[in-house]
């Protein structure tokens, strides 16, 4: 996730289990370790909304997550939409690098 730096707020790590069919989304600071700012991180997958258990937000000290979703099959592929922000403790907003900005995730294929 960008901060307006060369160090990142945090970083987006996704997990794809092939035997469940199901990714999990986890990001930890990098910035602001150890002070109470918002997170978010999402996976959208087979369900097709943002809801309780795929997404999760809230004040964190180090990390947010993990977020689980089933996949959705897409040409013969299990796809997931992955998305995190992270704010500072002024409230500054940031987003990862790769998301679409029109819907604020990134799409993953395996």
């Amino acid at each position: 996730m960008r901060s307006g730096s060369t160090l990142p707020a945090g970083t987006v790590y996704v997990q794809y289990n092939p035997y469940t069919r199901t990714f999990c989304g986890f990001a930890p600071k990098s910035r602001w370790v150890g002070m109470a700012t918002d997170m978010r991180v999402a996976t959208v997958g087979a369900s097709g909304a943002a809801e309780e258990g795929n997404s999760l937000s809230g004040t964190s000290l180090y990390a947010m997550g993990p977020s689980r979703e089933p996949a959705w099959e897409h040409d013969g592929r299990d796809c997931v939409l992955f998305g995190a922000r992270m704010s500072d403790p002024q409230g500054n907003q940031y987003f990862h690098q790769s998301a679409n900005a029109a819907i604020g995730y990134t799409r993953l294929c395996v």
